[in-house]
């Protein structure tokens, strides 16, 4: 299975090197991360202008997200939702099994 590597900074200084499987049919590993950079470039704004964000409030906002994405694939409900489950858990078991680093700084 190819994989991407996708290093995720946190606002701590915390960085973190994961190795996503991508699904054999993905055409554009390019455009996979730029739609995840971007994503997670836009949250990060929204929970900096706003103090009363929880993490809860963040998962839940992205699995609303998910579900609606997966609401305009015009596909068998029952296939896509077994495929946002298989995308969803190799993305977790991906992002536990990187390990945390302070990211340099210049």
């Amino acid at each position: 299975m190819k994989t991407f590597t996708f290093t995720a900074l946190t606002a701590g200084g915390r960085a973190y090197d994961i190795q996503f499987p991508l699904h054999p049919q993905t055409r554009s590993p390019e455009a996979v991360s730029a739609m995840l950079t971007g994503l997670l470039e836009t949250l990060s704004r929204q929970v900096e202008e706003r103090r009363d964000i929880s993490d809860g409030d963040v998962l839940q906002a992205m699995a609303m997200t998910f579900a609606i994405r997966a609401l305009m694939v015009d596909a068998d409900p029952a296939a896509i939702k077994a495929l946002m489950d298989e995308l969803l858990a190799q993305a977790h078991q991906a992002a536990q099994a990187a390990r945390a680093y302070t990211a340099a700084r210049a």
